[in-house]
């Protein structure tokens, strides 16, 4: 089921299951990717309490072996719904029996949806509510619909970050599913500008591990029309469309964790990113979504 926002012209639909963003129109057109499955069927996952994949896909944690999924259960479960108003929606969910099986802490994960006339904001909050110090790696997933113009290819789009950025993007090594702390590719150099291509993503992921930037805009270059993604709390950004299948989206990802790398301990709590949170301590994440 999913809930509908509303606000002036602006409108917005949320999936109970996973608190998936599923819909957002601001001005008249649909910006999100429609989760065809012959491509991917999603639009947005929430990623908690991992993001990508684990070595062997196990980890340790207090010195025990604990297997997560990739990118975390959260997005396969059903969250408790708050219609806050027309505009606001909170969507809830709290560790249980089977998410100890996995990960062995109480939490409560929030996601709360506020639709303005000229944006999404979503906030996440993340709740220790037990008591030992949590680890935990969180992001978000919005799949953005592009090309989103009549006439247009997915070459004619380009990225522009807020600073200028220099940076060497670890590279997915596809047998392990981890990345290569050493084998790196230079994406940007001292530049705010990067263009999409299809074959960037041959190696899955590009991952951008080390910016400065809290905002990134995806734009036409013959419109110069597109989506801006603000955001605040996460500290990396990965870029994403599945490799060889030329779908028409891209996945504009604000991280606080990520896969593996190769130099990594294999300890849960030690992973890049990760977030630590004190009992009964909460931390917040905003992720901001708006035309330009």
């Amino acid at each position: 089921m999913a809930i509908g926002l509303k606000n002036g012209s602006a409108s917005a639909a949320i999936l109970e299951k996973g608190a998936e963003l599923r819909s957002l129109n601001l001005s008249g057109k649909e910006i999100m990717w429609r989760a065809d499955p012959a491509y991917w069927g999603k639009s947005s996952p929430l990623l908690f309490p991992m993001i990508g994949n684990l070595r062997g896909g196990k980890t340790f944690i207090g010195g025990k072996e604990y297997a997560i999924t990739k990118h975390g259960f959260a997005r396969d479960n059903m969250f408790e719904t708050r219609q806050i108003s027309d505009s606001e929606a909170e969507f809830s969910f709290v560790s249980n029996d089977e998410t100890k099986r996995s990960f062995p802490f109480d939490f409560k994960l929030t996601l709360k949806y506020s639709l303005y006339t000229d944006k999404l904001e979503m906030l996440y909050t993340v709740e220790n509510t037990g008591s030992s110090e949590m680890p935990y790696c969180i992001g978000a997933h919005p799949a953005f619909a592009c090309p989103n113009e009549e006439n247009a290819q997915f070459s004619d789009y380009k990225l522009i970050f807020a600073e200028n950025e220099t940076v060497k993007s670890p590279v997915m090594n596809l047998i392990t599913r981890m990345w290569g702390d050493n084998d790196r590719i230079e994406r940007l150099n001292n530049s705010k500008e990067f263009r999409l291509e299809y074959s960037l993503f041959d190696n899955d992921c590009v991952y951008f591990d080390t910016i400065r930037s809290n905002s990134v805009s995806l734009v036409s270059e013959k419109s110069g029309h597109g989506v801006k993604i603000s955001w605040d709390g996460f500290e990396t950004l990965g870029v994403w469309t599945p490799d060889h299948k030329n779908a028409p989206f891209v996945c504009i990802e604000p991280w606080c964790g990520c896969d593996d790398y190769d130099t990594d301990s294999g300890n849960f709590s030690d992973k890049r990113g990760i977030q630590i949170t004190a009992p009964g301590e909460k931390k917040e994440y905003r992720l901001t979504i708006k035309e330009v």
